[in-house]
């Protein structure tokens, strides 16, 4: 921005710091660079020695001014030469003026710097001489430059350019750190070098890790560094890094570790800071996610959990914890890779895992113990555990356990019918022999009959005088028992058999 004010006001406001410092000239010509430093532009024509004048035909010109260190600028008062004519539309010094440009820079290349002016606009009759551009800068040089390198020109342009200056003056602080109308305000703690606008007091720029028009804000948001445009790294919980250096003051997020926590948790590693190792007892040992930790391939036989750091338990075993126990004694945990009970099983059942109910007909601890005298008619055994009977005791056992025999007959329904198929069966054995005994008493009598027909030649009368009576008592003794015997007895009627007796 192009402002004009009173030369005597801006000189009582700022010093001029540029006055006998040190200046330079592209293409010098008969007078120096200095002479537009130097405090004196009472004439503006060469011959009062007050100017500089670059060389003639060139399409560039520049010159600069050191200030000797970087400085706070509030603005730049510019003399042009005017031959001590005139300024008007007619003096052909203000088309040498056109198109000028000013910078500030803290090196001696204008394209390092801030430009703070260039003309674009005026022509011979409105160009101002002198000239006041306010620029609020640091640097520590301020360079005129103009050009006729691209034509054609407007009307009214030199054909070549030119630094014909009387004086240069550039007004600020001359000493860095403070600002205000007499350099007297101190610049906020945080600015950038000190450096802050010789108006307001606002930094131009912060030091590393704050921010704000006075730099009195750390960074936040996650950011950090200077003007606070970096990114923090992935820390615990996503806390604020360092406002300065971006350092994780409580170590990195799970999965990284390093000054930067960039770095990925190696093999085998998991976990804030990488200070976990994976589970031997991973599926695919010491191989987990760097994050989590959970296990790669899952967990090996007998193990659970994200991390597979848990043995198998309440009543479990095997891969995945899938399998249960069996009754081991006590009612322990079994072993958690293999499911083997270690103290040996409870009451009724047998085997490693103790899942097998005792058989055999054996029950008890250890299967030890032998079932009693039960009555089974299904296939049946004790009960593996108790060793009582299903049913009942078999003929003749009585007790809990069916082990003791009856001392005293009771007449149950079941017992009665158990006798009655005793005395059965003990009848049609007395049947049975009587029956051969029969059987072999006729044979007898048919061969004493023929012996005795053969001696007497009488046959029916022998025969009927050798009719045997057969004891009463057999017949009784029977006649309950089977209706054969009936049968019999009503042939011994007819029969010579019964004649002989």
């Amino acid at each position: 921005m192009l402002l004009f004010f009173a030369s005597a006001y801006l000189s009582d406001a700022y010093e001029n710091v540029a006055l006998n410092k040190t200046a330079w000239q592209k293409y010098p010509h008969l007078w120096g660079a200095e002479l537009a430093v130097d405090g004196r532009y009472s004439s503006l024509h060469p011959t009062g020695n007050q100017c500089t004048i670059s060389g003639n035909n060139r399409t560039t010109a520049e010159w600069r001014v050191d200030l000797g260190k970087v400085l706070s600028v509030h603005h730049v008062f510019i003399q042009y030469r005017t031959e001590n004519l005139p300024w008007d539309g007619n003096n052909k010094y203000a088309g040498r003026y056109l198109e000028f440009s000013v910078y500030i820079s803290n090196t001696t290349s204008k394209e390092d710097g801030i430009l703070c002016f260039k003309d674009t606009s005026y022509n011979r009759s409105t160009i101002p001489n002198p000239t006041n551009i306010t620029c609020i800068q640091h640097g520590q040089y301020v360079i005129f430059y103009n050009n006729r390198t691209h034509p054609p020109f407007p009307e009214g342009y030199s054909t070549y350019a030119y630094n014909d200056i009387c004086e240069v003056e550039v007004y600020g602080c001359s000493n860095s750190g403070f600002y205000g109308e007499t350099c007297s305000i101190p610049c906020p703690q945080n600015c950038q070098e000190r450096h802050c606008d010789i108006v307001t007091g606002a930094c131009l720029g912060c030091v590393v890790g704050f921010r704000g028009d006075n730099c009195d804000e750390k960074c936040a948001d996650n950011t950090y560094g200077l003007e606070c445009t970096k990114r923090c790294p992935k820390c615990k919980d996503s806390e604020q890094c360092d406002h300065v250096n971006g350092s994780c003051l409580n170590g990195c997020e799970k999965g990284i570790y390093g000054v930067n926590c960039d770095r990925a948790c190696p093999v085998g590693w998991y976990g804030y800071n990488c200070q976990n190792t994976c589970s031997v007892n991973c599926g695919v040992p010491e191989r987990c996610q760097r994050v989590t930790g959970q296990c790669e391939g899952g967990c090996q036989v007998g193990w659970k959990g994200t991390t597979c750091d848990t043995k198998c338990d309440t009543g479990t075993y095997g891969l995945d914890c899938k399998e249960t126990c069996g009754f081991c004694s006590g009612l322990d945990q079994c072993h958690f890779v293999n499911g083997t009970c270690t103290k040996g099983c409870e009451r009724g059942y047998r085997g490693q895992r103790c899942h097998e109910a005792c058989g055999n007909y054996t029950y008890g601890p250890d299967c030890s113990l032998t079932c009693g005298n039960c009555l089974y008619l299904a296939g049946e055994q004790c009960h593996h555990v108790t060793g009582e009977c299903p049913r009942d005791c078999a003929a003749g056992f009585q007790g809990k356990f069916c082990s003791q025999r009856n001392s005293i007959k009771v007449k149950s329904s079941s017992s009665i019918a158990d006798s009655e198929s005793l005395s059965s069966d003990v009848l049609y054995i007395l049947i049975s022999i009587l029956c051969v005994s029969a059987t072999a008493n006729i044979v007898q009598v048919v061969i004493i009959r023929r012996c005795w027909n053969d001696s007497h030649g009488n046959k029916q009368n022998t025969y009927e005088s050798s009719k045997t009576v057969v004891p009463e008592h057999i017949y009784e003794s029977t006649k309950e028992g089977n209706t054969d015997y009936h049968e019999l007895g009503e042939f011994r009627d007819e029969s010579n058999y019964d004649k002989l007796s």
